[in-house]
């Protein structure tokens, strides 16, 4: 049987292999110019599904470095601020090993203690160096000066507790630097407690009275007012007293307060707003406006003679043992284990007998202690190894600035048991910033290592994202010839199997 095929379905046939081979074509042409043998997720649904993944862990590994690269001046900044100040420290040891030596006199000794005051200046300068703005030795406070010589309580630390840290691979955070707490003045960092007052909060400045206004996530608005004489429990009991959606209570670190939403229906955000002229809500670490819960500024109470012992350290508190005070010929240990309060610490020192004054510092987060008498330093060791006067900001490893100021006191009064006492100091703040400097290198060292590691990831991906989408180049080419070739037959040979007739303009 002879089938006739019509010269529509030749014309459909020839078509169908024009547009297939110009189709062909045109892919392989797009491969040579972008190089990528996938330009679209039809190309290969599971090569994309590769290639993306291979994209976003390449970035990943990018801005790594980049947070290495763009952070480790602060190591680098911090290291050598480090370092100027233990060469300050060990000139000062030599001028007092020199005031010791017998040939010194009460002139040459208030040379010394000129220079000393200079050393401490300059020591001061370092402990306060800024990197991109930012100080180094201020914990997260990273815009706050942390050392400010005071009139009365000479330098104090302003900072906090906590490290400044960068996320260097995933989640997995290194600190660009160490807060001037744990090497160069002491921070007693007592925590938020129901009985705090108002007032001893902010670092002393506390909350100013006033009013401010709560909406819950209902909608509901409320407005608290906030009076004199105030406790933290009475702020938490008014907040929850309001009718609102909400409760107010203690964050699990102690630092400020938390208002947690309960509301069912959400219409919009939980927000604590102050009006105009007032400060109260922004005092007290709440001004916001959030889709959730708002957890509260830290609050920096100070210490007072209420404040217990469990409160100080961030409410993990502190484990006292005994230190030697030495004031003159007068020198006693004494055994602070038993104490409760701040003011038990304070008492045992002004009771024992030994013409010293013991109190808080200006900033409200360390002690201080100084000799009643006109002609003799004040000062504080620690016994067997300890770390009691450290912790006190009373002397001891972490305190450099109490080492320098008790030895220029000693060499400007002329008290050779000062100055002999001050020795001991200096050597342990010595030692301490070493072993800062040390922690400060295997940092930098692990910073090093990470930036090897996300370098060869970043190779390694790339190689494996080229296997996954480009294309070969070689073969592509041969493939356009072959198909240009193919084309091109193609059309003559339609050409001659379609060659119109008069009959066809006929029909």
């Amino acid at each position: 049987m002879v089938l006739r095929v019509t010269n529509q379905a030749q014309q459909a046939t020839a078509l169908r292999n024009i547009f297939r081979i110009t189709e062909d074509l045109f892919r392989a042409n797009e491969r040579i110019a972008t190089g990528k043998r996938v330009n679209a997720p039809s190309d290969d649904p599971s090569a994309i599904r590769d290639s993306l993944a291979l994209k976003t862990s390449i970035q990943r590994s990018k801005q790594f470095q980049r947070n290495i690269t763009s952070n480790r001046v602060f190591l680098q900044s911090a290291d050598s601020a480090l370092e100027t100040i233990t060469v300050s420290l060990t000139r000062a040891r030599e001028l007092g090993l020199q005031a010791l030596a017998g040939t010194d006199t009460a002139e040459t000794r208030s040379f010394a203690a000129i220079e000393l005051n200079n050393l401490l200046s300059q020591a001061l300068q370092a402990a306060n160096t800024k990197v991109k703005n930012q100080f180094l030795f201020s914990g997260t406070r990273l815009r706050t000066e942390p050392f400010l010589l005071t009139a009365g309580s000479g330098v104090v630390y302003q900072g906090n507790t906590e490290r400044y840290q960068v996320e260097i691979a995933e989640n997995q955070l290194v600190p660009l630097t160490l807060p001037g707490s744990e090497m160069l003045a002491a921070d007693m960092n007592p925590a938020l407690s129901l009985n705090t007052q108002l007032s001893d909060l902010n670092a002393g400045a506390g909350v100013p009275a006033g009013t401010f206004s709560i909406t819950d996530r209902a909608g509901n608005t409320a407005n608290i007012t906030v009076t004199a004489g105030q406790t933290i429990n009475d702020v938490i009991n008014s907040i929850n007293a309001s009718g609102l959606n909400l409760t107010a209570s203690l964050n699990s670190s102690r630092t400020g307060l938390l208002l947690t939403d309960t509301s069912t229906v959400i219409t919009g955000a939980l927000t604590v707003s102050d009006p105009a002229g007032s400060t109260t809500a922004q005092a007290l670490g709440l001004a916001a406006r959030v889709d959730g819960n708002i957890q509260g500024k830290d609050l920096d109470p100070r210490l007072t003679a209420s404040t217990l012992i469990t409160d100080l350290n961030g409410g993990q508190g502190l484990s006292l043992g005994s230190v030697n005070v030495v004031n003159g010929a007068a020198s006693a240990t004494i055994s602070l284990s038993t104490a409760v309060t701040v003011g038990d610490i304070l008492n045992t020192f002004n009771t024992a007998g030994l013409n010293v004054n013991a109190r808080i510092n200006s900033r409200g987060n360390a002690l201080e202690l100084d000799s009643t008498t006109a002609t003799t330093t004040a000062v504080v060791r620690e016994v067997g190894g300890g770390t009691t006067a450290e912790v006190l900001g009373l002397g001891g490893a972490g305190n450099v600035f109490i080492a320098f100021t008790k030895l220029q006191q000693a060499l400007s009064r002329d008290d050779n048991f000062g100055i002999l006492a001050s020795l001991d100091a200096l050597e342990t703040t010595i030692v301490n910033l070493s072993d800062a400097r040390a922690e400060l290198g295997s940092i930098s060292r692990r910073l090093d290592l990470s930036e090897d590691i996300h370098e060869n990831d970043v190779v390694i991906q790339t190689e494996q994202l080229s296997e996954a989408e480009d294309t070969d180049l070689v073969r592509e080419a041969s493939n356009v010839a072959q198909l240009e070739f193919a084309l091109e037959a193609t059309l003559n040979t339609t050409a001659r199997i379609l060659q119109p007739s008069l009959l066809d303009f006929l029909r």
